[in-house]
């Protein structure tokens, strides 16, 4: 069984963590519950971890476990990650380095389009994305 750690993000927007991750490839694959829901191992097994935000197993790799989200009291988000997906998943450090940048991408593109701005986006070569905003 493989052991969860506990990651802080700076997130606190759930519906531009989820367009993150859809982003990032999960499109129709996160779950979104008002109440933090169990967290399941690869074998089925019901973890200590209780997530809002989740990617079930079947859609993180082989031999997965849950990826959960947990929205605390101040209203960040705790990743629940276990160590074998960070490992050979490859849900680590750089993993959680492009959900930062994909979760910024989609805050940046919601602030703009409340106030009142078509939102246009360039990749460049060097991996940034650049946000052009006109009214």
């Amino acid at each position: 069984m493989s052991h969860y750690s506990e990651v802080q993000i700076e997130m606190r927007d759930g519906a531009a963590l989820v367009a993150a991750l859809n982003r990032l490839g999960f499109k129709g694959k996160v779950e979104v519950h008002r109440e933090a829901q169990p967290l399941y191992g690869y074998q089925g097994d019901v973890r200590a971890q209780k997530a809002h935000i989740i990617i079930r197993q079947q859609h993180v790799g082989p031999a997965a476990n849950d990826l959960g989200f947990e929205r605390q009291p101040d209203g960040k988000y705790r990743v629940w990650v276990s160590d074998y997906d960070k490992r050979y998943n490859k849900y680590d450090d750089a993993w959680l380095g492009k959900l930062k940048q994909a979760y910024g991408v989609e805050k940046a593109r919601a602030e703009a389009r409340k106030k009142g701005y078509r939102v246009s986006e360039q990749k460049l070569d060097d991996g940034r994305i650049r946000l052009v905003c006109r009214r």
